[in-house]
């Protein structure tokens, strides 16, 4: 009896590193895993200063959480990694990751390798991503309306959030949702106090210089200078001369002559990144042009795609009447929005660009729509980009049934590590089915027999009346990439704390 404890103490022993780890990961899902499904709940976050946060959002939770834990930190770089990629799924991967984990340490304790049981991850998540490769359905122009259900979900069942964003979408068009180098989720803007709106162009968040508050100019042509408009300056000794005195007369003169240009090439409105000579900015007033200055880089940039300008210096003004007129562009209407306090520039004529406003009373409640807003962008897209598969952990359930015939067929130590893999697929299913009130072991039994006896590979469980329905039908729909992506990470999240077998305290550097 003695030599059994003492077996079983040298075990703990040895895998005390590994239980420390895990015990940390496992306080992160406790935290995310009752905000999962449609009847998820929030959580408020309460800083030391007495801020707080109301949320629901994974990565929100797990970034403002007090965390000190490296494994810990570990998962929450996960997560930041697949919001990041992916914008949503960030509470199904520390989900994923911490019952990969938790069902990884029953074995390890068991006798089973490590490396065996790696292995068997390995295998079980390649054998899963495949099978929702095979599962998903892409999205074309004749289920184009999917993507409201898309954002249905994501978005909390919003409908002024989805007829926003499926606007919004409509508007830009498939090809551009489908550039490597565009954002959804950076249309979205969150302002205090304003009412949700869709501005089909951009929003510059700056009066114009003067305090000129009517501003509505159609058909404008517009100019933009990633630069100040002012004259050369010249060193204080330089003016004490008679030359520096003759330079400096001249470079007003020059500068007088591009304040000018800009007038006779009938420009509506000035954008520039820096400020402006007071002269040329009473000069560009009297003419009737709308100058905007100290523009962000960002807003400049979204503003040239918009309307097919380009970003030029100041050193253009000086240039042929001909050569001016291809670096400005054109807008359809410019108005200044007082209540906003900006400027909005629509349908401009040149990439398609959206600005989806998102408003609350108070900055909280506005910050968490915004939040939602974003996810629910992000999750359109890469619906778009990548297909659709059926939610509510459908697809996991169904991949976790398919490992198990794997499992079966396996005869190597392998199969352990597949089966931590199936524990860990049921695990989203079982959380949204305890979120909804109802016995998760009953319906997560019932839905799998159900997927055997049917071979329907979509079923799940309503979350308000608790029958099994064909979720994929009922439009219970999610981003394949988000699943696939959320499975990847967790699986390297889990395998690299595996791995380590002992915590050692560094050395500390003054």
């Amino acid at each position: 009896m003695n030599h059994i404890q003492a077996e079983e103490e040298k075990t703990m022993e040895k895998y005390s590193a590994l239980e420390n780890n895990i015990q940390a990961i496992k306080a992160l899902v406790s935290a995310v895993e009752g905000t999962l499904g449609p009847k998820g709940m929030d959580c408020m976050i309460v800083n030391e200063q007495g801020d707080f946060i109301i949320t629901n959002d994974g990565v929100t939770i797990l970034t403002e959480m007090d965390v000190s834990h490296p494994a810990a930190i570990m998962l929450i770089n996960g997560g930041f990694a697949q919001q990041k990629e992916i914008g949503d799924g960030t509470t199904t991967m520390t989900i994923l990751a911490g019952q990969l984990l938790e069902s990884a340490l029953h074995y390890i304790q068991k006798g089973v390798s490590v490396h065996q049981i790696i292995q068997g991850i390995r295998t079980g998540i390649q054998k899963s991503v495949q099978h929702i490769q095979q599962a998903k359905v892409s999205i074309k122009e004749e289920n184009w309306e999917l993507l409201r259900s898309i954002v249905r979900i994501a978005g909390r069942n919003d409908e002024t959030l989805i007829d926003l964003l499926y606007d919004a979408a409509a508007y830009i068009g498939k090809e551009r949702l489908l550039a490597k180098d565009f954002r959804f989720a950076d249309i979205i803007e969150g302002i205090e106090g304003m009412e949700n709106e869709l501005v089909k162009g951009v929003v510059i968040h700056r009066a114009p210089v003067g305090e000129i508050e009517d501003v509505c100019i159609h058909d404008g042509k517009i100019l933009i200078l990633d630069d100040e408009l002012r004259p050369e300056v010249l060193a204080d000794e330089l003016m004490g001369t008679e030359s520096g005195f003759n330079q400096y007369i001249e470079n007003r003169k020059v500068f007088e002559d591009g304040i000018q240009r800009i007038i006779d090439k009938e420009v509506n409105v000035l954008f520039t990144a820096g400020s402006i000579d007071p002269y040329g900015e009473q000069r560009l007033a009297d003419a009737g042009v709308v100058v905007m200055s100290n523009i962000l880089r960002e807003q400049l940039n979204r503003l040239a795609r918009c309307t097919g300008a380009k970003l030029v210096k100041k050193s253009v003004l000086h240039k042929k009447h001909q050569e001016l007129e291809i670096y400005c562009g054109k807008a359809g209407q410019i108005i200044y929005d007082a209540k906003l306090d900006g400027l909005k520039v629509t349908n401009g004529s040149g990439i398609l660009t959206a600005t989806l406003l998102v408003s609350a009373a108070t900055g909280i409640v506005t910050r968490e729509k915004e939040r939602i807003a974003r996810d629910a962008a992000a999750a359109l897209q890469a619906a778009v980009k990548e297909g659709i598969v059926a939610g509510g952990g459908a697809v996991e359930l169904s991949c976790a049934l398919m490992l198990e015939d794997l499992k079966y067929h396996t005869d190597s130590m392998e199969k352990y590590g597949i089966d931590c893999v199936i524990d860990a697929l049921k695990k989203p299913i079982y959380n949204i089915i305890k979120n909804a009130g109802f016995n998760p072991l009953e319906k997560l039994e019932q839905t799998s027999a159900a997927m055997k006896n049917t071979n329907c590979q979509s079923l799940g469980v309503c979350c308000d009346t608790g029958s099994i329905r064909d979720l994929l039908q009922a439009q219970v729909i999610d981003p394949a990439v988000v699943k696939i992506y959320a499975l990847k990470t967790a699986g390297e999240i889990a395998e690299a704390i595996l791995k380590i077998h002992l915590i050692l305290k560094g050395r500390s550097y003054q």
